[in-house]
Order: structure tokens, then sequence, then C-alpha cells
């Protein structure tokens, strides 16, 4: 994350060190909007049963660590249906004593939005100090696995057997350099079944090279540009379940940037999942993903590289979206305060022009210092509307200034059409209204009623579960896909549905946000329609399957190459 050019300057002047989390062809006919359509949260967590509270253990040595929050999931994990929820943990950095309640905590879902703490059960508490997670079938046994990413580089690689984690990290010859990891995700970048792994990366950090910062006086937490970057990792399956590192062969090292969030899609439309890496006060990454097999880096001249002033920003959680319904996907990257949540629209193909601004985003997002991030339908009208989480850095920060607060309102915008949004965070219930230090954010249909709903990781605070209780939602579609020739997460599949006279895209992504993932089933908002009238599934690596007459207001299992079945969530099993 970063610090306004701004205030670098200022730092020259006056000799001080400023603080930073360093932190188609087819016609796509808008649905018509009513004024009255609004957005309602309302805050769940003390009945969901998930009790999770983060432990960062800050001290007054301010630790660059102590401030990066970690991630959460949503997804099915023991393919009864319906999202689960796995929260990860920071701990202790360098010798400091480990809290006793700092482990990583998992949740099963009842399909009602009701949780059970499974954690031990199924071996998930963890040991280390815990940044981001990323879920995926590594081995296509059907159970979906989880890769756990740590500030001393002891990443995780956790089998999912059924009932229980099993760690593989040596079996599966995961390296551990001790490097900062931050964000991970999977993909299959070379299109042979099976899931590779990014692991995005940050900055050489330990307590013994620590850099004090000050600002008029006052000690803040240091920025990233005191410290050296760290190169990213490409893990390739060879399809048993065993790794190795071709970061070099892809062509990733040769720059390292101080990476922290990660979005991986199809960005082109070729098939292919693509890699797009915020990078804190640098240039981000966009790794184009091509049919030869290489990755070809393309930020810069694509025009998503950086601000609209040509400068690095905080760049703390990323994601694609189709938000303006011109079917190529968008590119949003959440920043620091007083730069704004960055819109990069691709307004031909891989040419990006940033409009926050212009689309009604700007003003309200340089008020905020953002993190996760996340791109659903949250009334069900078939238009992305816009999820973004804030809070400070700097727990003193009153002491610097008298109008930015450490934590902060978290922000909903309202998709109101014409690739146009308008800010509802005030008007959108309980959930949105608390001031929070939010770092991670997922989301996924917790309670199986069509609507999506979100769960936040607070730094040094209580997880919180938000149910959606939008009042005049529209019908709904939501797909679980699995691969039979494509990988079986479906990681990379590209979905489009024809809904009368609307064409509506949906990609299964592989990353997005910061630190966390969100639920892998796909969902459809339809408005008022009654069907999707034609779905067409591009499967990753495979060939496209087209299903006619999916009716509304119901959760479909699609194994690749059959037809969709219905299924209740939370009810049973669906066997492998």
């Amino acid at each position: 994350m970063k610090t306004r050019l701004r205030y670098l300057m200022l730092m020259a002047l006056a000799v001080i060190l400023p603080s930073g989390c360093r932190d188609s062809s087819d016609t796509k006919a808008e649905p018509p909007r009513s004024a009255e359509a609004e957005l309602a949260f309302a805050d769940r967590t003390g009945q969901s049963g998930v009790v999770f509270s983060h432990r960062p253990t800050r001290t007054e040595k301010k630790w660059l660590p102590e401030i990066m929050g970690s991630g959460v999931a949503v997804v099915d994990i023991d393919r009864d249906g319906d999202a689960d929820i796995l929260l990860v943990n920071s701990g202790a950095v360098g010798s400091q004593a480990r809290p006793s309640d700092a482990g990583n905590k998992l949740f099963l879902n009842d399909g009602k939005g009701g949780f059970s703490d499974a954690t031990e059960t199924w071996g998930f508490s963890g040991i280390g100090y815990g940044q981001g997670i990323a879920v995926g079938d590594v081995d296509g046994d059907g159970w979906p696995d989880v890769f756990l990413t740590e500030l001393n580089g002891d990443n995780r690689l956790l089998r999912n057997t059924g009932e229980k984690f099993e760690d593989i990290t040596a079996k599966a010859r995961i390296p551990n350099d001790g490097k900062w990891a931050t964000s991970a995700g999977f993909l299959d970048i070379d299109n042979d079944g099976d899931l590779d792994i990014y692991v995005v990366r940050y900055v050489i950090f330990s307590t013994e090279n620590d850099k004090a910062a000050f600002r008029n006086r006052i000690q803040i937490y240091p920025t990233p540009i005191l410290f050296d970057a760290v190169a990213d990792q490409i893990l390739i399956n060879n399809g048993s379940g065993v790794f190795s590192d071709e970061s070099a062969r892809f062509g990733i090292t040769a720059a390292p940037k101080k990476g922290l969030a990660l979005a991986i899609g199809d960005i082109d439309l070729n098939g292919r999942s693509d890699i797009y890496v915020a990078n804190d006060t640098e240039a981000n990454q966009l790794w184009l993903n091509e049919p030869s097999g290489r990755l070809r880096e393309i930020c810069g001249i694509a025009g998503c590289a950086y601000s609209d002033m040509g400068t690095g920003e905080g760049s703390m959680g990323a994601d694609f979206s189709d938000f303006d319904s011109n079917g190529r996907p968008d590119i949003t990257v959440t920043n620091f305060q007083d730069e704004v949540t960055s819109i990069y629209s691709q307004t031909s193909p891989l040419l990006f022009e940033e409009i926050a601004d212009r689309v009604g985003i700007g003003a309200a997002s340089r008020a905020r210092l953002s993190f996760g991030i996340d791109f659903f339908d949250a009334n069900n009208d078939g238009l992305e509307d816009l999820l973004f989480v804030n809070g400070h850095i700097e727990d003193n920060i009153n002491l610097n200034s008298d109008t930015v607060t450490f934590p902060q309102q978290n922000s909903l915008f309202l998709n109101i059409g014409d690739g146009k949004f308008r800010d509802v965070s005030d008007s959108s219930g309980d959930a949105l209204k608390d001031m929070q230090v939010s770092r991670g954010l997922a989301t996924g249909d917790l309670n199986g009623d069509g609507l999506i709903d979100f769960v936040v990781n607070n730094n040094g605070g209580t997880a919180q579960v938000a149910f959606n209780t939008s009042p005049r939602p529209g019908n709904f579609v939501v797909l679980w896909l699995e691969g039979s020739k494509a990988n079986r997460s479906a990681i990379g599949a590209r979905l489009v549905a024809k809904i009368g006279e609307r064409t509506i895209e949906r990609q299964v992504m592989g990353a997005q946000s910061y630190l966390s993932m969100s639920d892998l089933r796909v969902h459809f908002g339809l408005g008022p329609a009654e069907k999707i009238d034609q779905l067409t599934i591009h499967w990753p690596g495979s060939e496209k399957q087209v299903i006619n007459d999916i009716r509304a207001g119901a959760f479909y299992y699609i194994r690749e190459g059959n037809s969709p079945v219905a299924f209740v969530p939370g009810e049973k099993r669906i066997d492998p």
C-alpha cells in the first residue's frame, strides 16, 4: 500500500518517514432500474455461530506485518452444496509468544446459515503467522484442498480427505525459502487438467532488519519503500500432486515487486487464465497467458499498471468484473487513503482506461484506505455491484490527523446500469454502519436464499458475517461446476447466459480480493426472468457445453458434459 506522492515530497522536506502498508457481438441490454431498488445487509455474526478473533499481536515496535491482517475463504469444503467459512489468523512476529487463541478456524455450514466450529476435527488450526488462503482441488479427487501463505514463507498445502485435512506440504514439495508470502491462487496455467499455484510475495522482512519510521516525531509503521522486494512463485502440478517451482521459466523472477493481491481470470477470453498482481507502491502486473505456454507482462502498455497520474499506488486488493456488460472483463484495484479505488475499464481488447471518477467510485473511495474487494450481484438484477472493505494502518492516526480514523466504514456501491455506480454504504443496513479495521473479504450465499452474503476478517478484531436482506431481489440461478477433462474445480471456466435480450457473463476465478477466496459456485441474478434461455460453458482447456432452459430459483450441480442436477444446499453430500 502506498503513501501519496505529495506525502513523499513532504517527507523529503521534513526529513521524516511516512507510513503505508506497502499497504460479444450480442446486444448487452440493460435492465430497467427503479429509484427504490436498494441493497440491505444485516450483521448476523452473533446468530451465525461464527466466533473468531484475529490476533496480530501489535507492539510498540510497530513491525510491518502487524498492519496486514489475514484472509478468509467462503467455499464448500465438505461437498454438501453450501458455503463454509475458513478464517486465517496471524499470531506473533519474531520471538514473541504466540497467543493461545491465535489459530485459524473452520466453520461448517448447516445449509441455512448456521455454522459449527469444526477446526479441531478437520485439523485446520495452524501454527504460523497466517496471511492468505486459496482453495482448489489439486489432486482431482473432488475434495477442495487448501493452500495457506505465511509471513515466514512456511506456506502449507492441506489435502482434503473428505473428513479432515492432511498436511502434504513436504510430500507435494512446496518450497520454503523463508520469504514473506501474501496472496495465492489456483489456476491451470498450462490447461493440462490439474491446478497449479501462483504465490504473491511481498518484501524481505525480519525483526532484525525492521525500519523505524516517524511523522511529526510520532512513531508510525514503516513504508514498504524501505524494504527490498521478493519475486513471486509459480508452482506447477505434475499431475500426481507434486509441484515444481518453475517461476524462472515463466519469467516472473527477473524484476521482483512488492505484491499484495491477486486476481486470476480470463481477461482476453482466449480460454486461458491470466494473472493480475497488485503491487504495493510499484507498477502492477498483468501476465497474459498465451497459447504458446508463455506468460507475457503487458500491464504498462495495456494501461492498468499505474494511477491515472502515472504513479504506483497502494494496490491492496484486486478483482475482475464485466460491470458495464460490454463483454470484456475490467480490473478494479483498491488503494491507500487519498487514492481512488482504480477502475480499469477494458475499452477495447487489452486496452484499459482508469475511469473511477466517471463511474461514481472516485470521490467516495478517496476517503477510505481499502483492502478486500469483490464484485457480486447483490440484488439479482443481472448487474454486479461493488463491495470493498476499509481500515487504516495507523492505530495512532488521530495524532497526525483530525479527519482520518483508524477504524473505517466499509463501502458498498450499487450498479445502476450504463456502467455507473451509486454509493449506498449509509443506507444498506447495519452490517455497513460499523467502523472496522477490515482486511480480508469473501462473498457467497451462506443461507441458501439465492442472495450473496459476505464475511470480513478484521485486523485485530472479530470476524463479521453479513447476510443479504435486500428487499426486492430478482430471480437467480446458482451453478456448481465440476470438470472432468477440465480441472475438477472448474477454475478458469467462463459462462455466458442468454436471458431474453440480455447476455450475462461470469467466470470461475482462481483468486480475487485481498488474501481471500470467494465462493466457487457461479451466481446469476436474472431480474424478473424465470429462466436462463441458453447457457454456454467454456470449460478451461476443454470444449464448450450448451445447456438450454435452466429454471430460476434453484441451485444446480453440473459435471462437465452432463445435464444440470438440482440440489438443496446443505441437504446431503454429493459424492465425488
